[in-house]
Protein backbone atom coordinates (compact mmCIF):
# COMPACT_ATOMS: atom_id res chain seq x y z
CA UNK A 1 0.00 0.00 0.00
CA UNK A 2 1.31 3.42 -0.98
CA UNK A 3 1.10 5.84 1.94
CA UNK A 4 -0.73 9.04 0.92
CA UNK A 5 1.41 12.16 0.96
CA UNK A 6 -0.93 13.85 3.42
CA UNK A 7 -0.40 11.16 6.07
CA UNK A 8 2.59 12.86 7.81
CA UNK A 9 0.60 16.09 7.94
CA UNK A 10 -2.26 14.19 9.58
CA UNK A 11 0.23 12.92 12.14
CA UNK A 12 1.59 16.39 12.77
CA UNK A 13 -1.93 17.78 13.24
CA UNK A 14 -2.70 15.05 15.78
CA UNK A 15 0.52 15.76 17.65
CA UNK A 16 -0.38 19.46 17.84
CA UNK A 17 -3.88 18.57 19.00
CA UNK A 18 -2.59 16.21 21.66
CA UNK A 19 0.02 18.64 22.97
CA UNK A 20 -2.50 21.47 23.03
CA UNK A 21 -4.99 19.35 24.97
CA UNK A 22 -2.40 18.21 27.49
CA UNK A 23 -0.50 21.46 28.01
CA UNK A 24 -3.56 23.69 28.10
CA UNK A 25 -5.56 21.57 30.55
CA UNK A 26 -3.97 22.85 33.81
CA UNK A 27 -4.53 26.53 32.95
CA UNK A 28 -7.91 25.89 31.30
CA UNK A 29 -9.33 23.91 34.22
CA UNK A 30 -7.85 26.29 36.78
CA UNK A 31 -9.36 29.25 34.95
CA UNK A 32 -12.76 27.58 35.17
CA UNK A 33 -12.62 27.21 38.95
CA UNK A 34 -11.40 30.80 39.32
CA UNK A 35 -14.19 32.13 37.11
CA UNK A 36 -16.96 30.06 38.67
CA UNK A 37 -15.78 29.58 42.24
CA UNK A 38 -19.28 30.21 43.57
CA UNK A 39 -20.71 27.27 41.59
CA UNK A 40 -18.03 24.58 41.90
CA UNK A 41 -15.66 24.06 44.84
CA UNK A 42 -11.97 23.96 43.96
CA UNK A 43 -10.62 20.41 43.48
CA UNK A 44 -7.81 19.00 45.60
CA UNK A 45 -5.11 19.84 43.03
CA UNK A 46 -6.02 23.53 42.75
CA UNK A 47 -3.90 24.80 45.65
CA UNK A 48 -0.77 23.18 44.24
CA UNK A 49 -1.31 24.13 40.58
CA UNK A 50 -2.67 27.69 40.67
CA UNK A 51 0.41 29.41 42.20
CA UNK A 52 2.65 27.83 39.54
CA UNK A 53 0.59 29.15 36.64
CA UNK A 54 1.16 32.83 37.46
CA UNK A 55 0.16 35.16 34.62
CA UNK A 56 -1.31 32.27 32.62
CA UNK A 57 -4.47 32.64 34.69
CA UNK A 58 -4.29 36.35 35.55
CA UNK A 59 -3.73 38.10 32.19
CA UNK A 60 -7.40 39.15 32.08
CA UNK A 61 -10.54 38.89 34.18
CA UNK A 62 -11.36 35.34 35.35
CA UNK A 63 -14.16 35.09 32.79
CA UNK A 64 -11.93 36.49 30.07
CA UNK A 65 -9.12 34.05 30.79
CA UNK A 66 -11.50 31.11 30.80
CA UNK A 67 -13.20 32.07 27.54
CA UNK A 68 -9.84 32.63 25.85
CA UNK A 69 -8.63 29.15 26.72
CA UNK A 70 -11.94 27.62 25.68
CA UNK A 71 -11.73 29.20 22.24
CA UNK A 72 -8.18 27.97 21.75
CA UNK A 73 -8.99 24.51 23.11
CA UNK A 74 -11.77 24.09 20.56
CA UNK A 75 -9.14 23.63 17.85
CA UNK A 76 -7.96 20.29 19.25
CA UNK A 77 -11.03 18.48 17.93
CA UNK A 78 -10.33 19.62 14.38
CA UNK A 79 -6.65 18.74 14.71
CA UNK A 80 -7.47 15.13 15.65
CA UNK A 81 -9.68 14.56 12.60
CA UNK A 82 -6.90 14.04 9.99
CA UNK A 83 -5.31 11.29 12.09
CA UNK A 84 -8.67 9.54 12.39
CA UNK A 85 -8.94 9.60 8.60
CA UNK A 86 -5.31 8.47 8.44
CA UNK A 87 -5.88 5.29 10.44
CA UNK A 88 -9.08 4.67 8.51
CA UNK A 89 -7.07 4.89 5.28
CA UNK A 90 -4.99 1.90 6.37
CA UNK A 91 -8.20 -0.17 6.56
CA UNK A 92 -9.54 0.80 3.13
CA UNK A 93 -11.08 -2.08 1.22
CA UNK A 94 -11.14 -4.42 4.20
CA UNK A 95 -14.87 -4.15 4.85
CA UNK A 96 -14.48 -4.40 8.63
CA UNK A 97 -17.77 -3.37 10.18
CA UNK A 98 -16.48 -2.47 13.65
CA UNK A 99 -13.73 -0.30 12.18
CA UNK A 100 -16.30 1.54 10.10
CA UNK A 101 -18.56 2.03 13.11
CA UNK A 102 -15.70 3.30 15.25
CA UNK A 103 -14.55 5.62 12.48
CA UNK A 104 -18.06 7.04 11.98
CA UNK A 105 -18.51 7.58 15.71
CA UNK A 106 -15.11 9.27 16.03
CA UNK A 107 -15.76 11.67 13.17
CA UNK A 108 -19.27 12.46 14.39
CA UNK A 109 -18.10 12.95 17.97
CA UNK A 110 -15.17 15.20 17.06
CA UNK A 111 -17.30 17.38 14.79
CA UNK A 112 -20.07 17.64 17.39
CA UNK A 113 -17.53 18.45 20.11
CA UNK A 114 -16.01 21.14 17.92
CA UNK A 115 -19.40 22.73 17.22
CA UNK A 116 -20.49 22.42 20.85
CA UNK A 117 -17.32 23.86 22.34
CA UNK A 118 -17.45 26.70 19.81
CA UNK A 119 -21.01 27.47 20.88
CA UNK A 120 -20.03 27.22 24.53
CA UNK A 121 -17.15 29.71 24.37
CA UNK A 122 -18.14 31.95 21.45
CA UNK A 123 -21.91 32.13 22.02
CA UNK A 124 -22.44 32.33 25.77
CA UNK A 125 -22.74 28.63 26.48
CA UNK A 126 -25.49 27.72 24.02
CA UNK A 127 -23.49 24.77 22.68
CA UNK A 128 -22.87 22.99 25.99
CA UNK A 129 -25.41 20.21 25.41
CA UNK A 130 -23.95 19.50 21.95
CA UNK A 131 -20.48 19.61 23.49
CA UNK A 132 -21.30 16.96 26.10
CA UNK A 133 -23.03 14.75 23.52
CA UNK A 134 -20.11 15.10 21.13
CA UNK A 135 -17.58 14.19 23.82
CA UNK A 136 -19.61 11.13 24.77
CA UNK A 137 -19.80 9.96 21.15
CA UNK A 138 -16.09 10.71 20.72
CA UNK A 139 -14.94 8.52 23.61
CA UNK A 140 -17.34 5.70 22.68
CA UNK A 141 -15.98 5.91 19.15
CA UNK A 142 -12.38 5.80 20.37
CA UNK A 143 -13.07 2.71 22.46
CA UNK A 144 -14.90 1.02 19.57
CA UNK A 145 -12.09 1.87 17.20
CA UNK A 146 -9.54 0.55 19.67
CA UNK A 147 -11.33 -2.80 19.80
CA UNK A 148 -11.30 -2.89 15.99
CA UNK A 149 -7.57 -2.21 15.70
CA UNK A 150 -6.84 -4.78 18.39
CA UNK A 151 -8.23 -7.30 15.92
CA UNK A 152 -6.67 -5.86 12.76
CA UNK A 153 -3.26 -5.17 14.34
CA UNK A 154 -2.76 -2.04 12.23
CA UNK A 155 -1.13 -0.45 15.28
CA UNK A 156 0.72 -2.21 18.14
CA UNK A 157 -1.47 -3.82 20.77
CA UNK A 158 -0.36 -1.40 23.48
CA UNK A 159 -1.48 1.52 21.30
CA UNK A 160 -4.79 -0.17 20.52
CA UNK A 161 -5.33 -0.67 24.25
CA UNK A 162 -4.76 3.06 24.80
CA UNK A 163 -7.64 3.71 22.41
CA UNK A 164 -9.81 1.06 24.08
CA UNK A 165 -9.23 2.68 27.46
CA UNK A 166 -10.35 6.10 26.22
CA UNK A 167 -13.86 5.56 27.60
CA UNK A 168 -13.01 4.47 31.16
CA UNK A 169 -10.13 6.96 31.30
CA UNK A 170 -12.43 9.81 30.27
CA UNK A 171 -14.61 9.12 33.30
CA UNK A 172 -11.59 8.93 35.61
CA UNK A 173 -9.94 12.13 34.35
CA UNK A 174 -13.23 14.03 34.36
CA UNK A 175 -13.67 13.08 38.02
CA UNK A 176 -10.10 14.15 38.89
CA UNK A 177 -9.92 17.32 36.79
CA UNK A 178 -13.53 18.25 37.44
CA UNK A 179 -13.96 20.18 34.22
CA UNK A 180 -15.58 19.68 30.82
CA UNK A 181 -14.29 19.55 28.08
CA UNK A 182 -10.68 19.13 29.30
CA UNK A 183 -11.41 16.15 31.57
CA UNK A 184 -12.93 13.78 28.99
CA UNK A 185 -10.45 14.92 26.34
CA UNK A 186 -7.25 14.53 28.37
CA UNK A 187 -6.54 10.81 27.88
CA UNK A 188 -8.00 10.91 24.37
CA UNK A 189 -5.30 13.49 23.66
CA UNK A 190 -2.61 11.16 25.01
CA UNK A 191 -3.61 8.26 22.76
CA UNK A 192 -3.98 10.33 19.60
CA UNK A 193 -0.73 12.15 20.31
CA UNK A 194 0.98 8.76 20.09
CA UNK A 195 -0.95 7.84 16.93
CA UNK A 196 0.18 11.15 15.49
CA UNK A 197 3.84 10.28 16.02
CA UNK A 198 3.29 6.94 14.30
CA UNK A 199 1.69 8.60 11.29
CA UNK A 200 4.32 11.33 11.10
CA UNK A 201 7.32 9.01 11.24
CA UNK A 202 5.62 6.05 9.50
CA UNK A 203 6.56 3.64 12.27
CA UNK A 204 4.78 0.68 13.89
CA UNK A 205 1.78 0.88 11.53
CA UNK A 206 0.94 -2.14 9.38
CA UNK A 207 -1.59 -1.43 6.60
CA UNK A 208 -4.31 -4.04 6.39
CA UNK A 209 -4.64 -6.04 3.18
CA UNK A 210 -7.90 -5.21 1.31
CA UNK A 211 -9.02 -8.84 1.31
CA UNK A 212 -8.67 -9.28 5.07
CA UNK A 213 -11.93 -10.51 6.61
CA UNK A 214 -12.54 -9.38 10.16
CA UNK A 215 -16.02 -8.87 11.67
Amino acid sequence: MVTPRWMPWAGLASILGGLTALLLTPAFATAYFLAYAEYDPAPFWMAAVEPRLGSLVTFSSPDGVYETYGRIYDLVYVLFLPAVFGLHEFHQGSGIRMEKRGFSLLVTGLLAAFVGVAGDYWANGIGFAIEVLGLLIMIIGATTYGIAVLRTKVVPRWCAWLLVSSGPSALAFTAVIGHIPSGPTFFFGVSWLIVGFMLLFKTAIRPLAPDTETP
